[in-house]
């Protein structure tokens, strides 16, 4: 099973709201994903989580080169 985190600035925006509602129906899960949102305010602060997060992975990857 894979697992990921969904970094969230609100709970009630509706841009979010489709992510949220899906985890909390265990849709994600029928799929074979372990995902879990996280509320990380103010807004800015979760986008620089998500590049640092999207940056460590592709540091950890193998070349294709």
């Amino acid at each position: 099973m894979s697992a990921a985190r969904i970094a969230v600035p609100d709970l009630i925006s509706n841009s979010y709201f489709p992510a949220i509602a899906a985890i909390v129906l265990d849709l994600f899960n029928r799929e074979g994903l372990d995902v879990v949102h996280e509320l990380i305010f103010p807004n800015y602060k979760a986008y620089r989580w998500a590049i640092c997060a999207l940056a460590a992975q592709a540091l950890a990857a193998p070349s294709i080169v």
